[in-house]
């Protein structure tokens, strides 16, 4: 009997042992999550991406103190499908929302095929992450923009609230309130009552604001200051600017009222963008084109988490990442295991955050069988000036991207000519990261291994491929 107990007392006193070697970022309490969404906030509109005009210090502290994701993606060029992708955990084919509002987005008479039609919301056979959450004891809020239809209530959210219901259309309220500031008072509300430490329950606050999207409005004392400041480079609007020096003081705000509650060692906290910076304001040189385009510029974002005692400090991880890889991510953090009979598409990351790497990244899609009209900046940058980009599937595997664009590979011979029609661009990201030599031609054999596989995918997961020709196409050397 005595032997026993030695036993048990040896086995368990090295189990104690080995997990304090080896369970770091095990507790028994489940994180906090905070979520902080900002809308058209590209790669390099913070200090610490490079932007030597717009300032952000606070984010920058948080960054610093915390680990940066050098390749982190959105799941489309603009905000809807990639708000759909994120909160459902699946790729745009699934959920069928690949753009916002309809798909036939500018003249059809420069539209070669008649385009996919658009869903305008998110269904509710799909199980979002607030739902999936629940089952884990959360209590959640959806805080600004939703913009995929239904109300977030309907979608397993316990609180949301957007500017529709506060009676405001821009950046600014009746009286004078500026909606960054709104949305950061309620996000603090809401954590303040929903403290764990009293409540029981830990919370997932989805922060979506506005800024930066259109209309470009700043308070105006922050937009006088930046108007005195020398611009750099193409980062040089003021107002754009003081909005993300709003944007920057919301972060502060949330992060010290973790701090206070004495929150933030069990609160991960992560930043991230819908998709690139609008081109007529902001610019995200090195990367090619911006917002609506399905280059870097458009689809590759700023992202940080920061997790004091959890994730080290001053870390940037270069593996590729996509806002569809956040669900998975969330249900690991939460213990839960992956929803019955539904099919997520990312990936966990959260061996990115312990400083590990994926075992396997698989290849990120993205499909966009529609239409963006151009605007007035970056219009040299996209594939032609009437478009910021016309249909196209892409496909990016390791250090190599290629984009297949669905009205030459429809219309103009396929796989047949693929050599001569134009429908392909592949670039090599490692030494190109400006997307400036298409290889397809130099490198066929890499073309079409990715070329494959894309295909493949399409096929897999029943993506819409458009094929049918518009009638109402003119057929212009305008519009080619």
């Amino acid at each position: 009997m005595h032997k026993l107990k030695v036993i048990i007392t040896s086995v368990f006193t090295l189990s104690i042992l080995l997990c304090l070697g080896g369970c770091k970022g095990i507790e028994k309490t489940k994180p906090n999550i905070v979520f902080i969404f900002i809308d058209d906030m590209g790669w390099t509109d913070l200090g610490y991406m490079g932007s030597e005009y717009y300032e952000t210090p606070a984010i920058d502290h948080l960054a610093g103190k915390g680990m940066v994701f050098t390749n982190a993606y959105s799941n489309a060029a603009n905000c809807a499908p990639t708000r759909a992708s994120l909160l459902t955990g699946q790729y745009s084919p699934r959920h069928g929302v690949y753009t916002v509002g309809v798909s036939t987005r500018g003249k059809s008479e420069y539209r070669r095929i008649i385009p996919t039609e658009n869903s305008k919301e998110i269904s509710f056979d799909k199980i979002t992450i607030a739902e999936s959450l629940k089952k884990a004891g959360y209590v959640s809020a959806a805080i600004g923009k939703w913009n995929v239809g239904n109300k977030p209530e309907e979608h397993g959210f316990d609180y949301a609230i957007d500017r529709g219901e506060l009676g405001i259309m821009g950046h600014f309220g009746r009286n004078g309130e500026y909606l960054t500031d709104i949305f950061t008072d309620k996000a603090i509300s809401f954590i303040n009552e929903n403290n764990p430490k009293t409540t029981g329950k830990p919370f997932f606050v989805y922060l979506a604001h506005h800024a930066v999207h259109t209309p470009i409005q700043a308070k105006e004392d922050y937009v006088e200051e930046f108007e005195s400041k020398i611009p750099s480079g193409c980062h040089n609007n003021p107002t754009y600017a003081a909005m993300i020096r709003s944007i920057d003081e919301s972060v502060n705000r949330i992060n010290k009222t973790l701090d206070e509650m004495e929150l933030s060692e069990n609160t991960i906290l992560i930043f991230f963008s819908d998709n690139g910076g609008h081109g007529t304001y902001t610019c995200q040189k090195p990367l090619r084109g911006g917002k609506g385009m399905f280059y870097e510029g458009g689809i590759r974002v700023p992202m940080f988490v920061y997790w004091p005692g959890r994730v080290k400090p001053g870390e940037n991880c270069n593996e590729a990442v996509i806002g569809t890889d956040f669900y998975p991510t969330f249900l690991e953090l939460a213990g839960l295991a992956e929803p019955e009979n539904y099919i997520l598409d990312g990936q966990s990351v959260v061996p990115m955050i312990q400083g590990k790497k994926f075992d396997e990244r698989e290849p990120l899609f993205w499909h966009f069988p529609s239409y963006l009209q151009s605007y007035e900046g970056l219009r040299d940058e996209s594939r032609d000036s009437i478009f910021r980009t016309r249909p196209v599937s892409v496909i990016r595997k390791g250090e190599w991207k290629l984009l297949m664009f669905h009205e030459e590979w429809s219309l103009d011979g396929g796989i047949d000519k693929v050599n001569s029609n134009n429908s392909i661009e592949l670039y090599n990201l490692k030494d190109d990261i400006g997307e400036q030599n298409n290889l397809a031609e130099i490198n066929p054999e890499k073309r079409d291994e990715l070329l494959e596989e894309l295909l493949q995918w399409q096929k897999d997961i029943s993506a819409p491929v458009p094929t049918e020709p518009n009638p109402e196409y003119q057929d212009t050397e305008k519009s080619k």
